[in-house]
């Protein structure tokens, strides 16, 4: 389990699939229909922790807030 604060301010694609559990695919369509705020830079999506995660205080690595377990 990681402290919110330990994550990188700007995640890719990957990272966020790995947090959340969602699918690769389905990150990059919630980022195209504009339900996930993200640039891109140098061709890849670069996406605010603290747009997507913005009530956060702490998440493990399975996406899950730690006070619910």
């Amino acid at each position: 389990m990681g402290k919110f604060e330990d994550l990188p301010l700007m995640l890719m694609v990957k990272m966020l699939s790995e947090i959340t559990g969602e699918h690769l695919d389905s990150i990059r369509r919630g980022i195209k229909n504009g339900r996930i705020p993200a640039d891109k830079f140098n061709g890849k999506w670069l996406i605010s922790r603290d747009a997507v995660f913005p009530n956060a205080k702490e998440v493990s690595t399975n996406g899950c807030d730690a006070s619910t377990g």
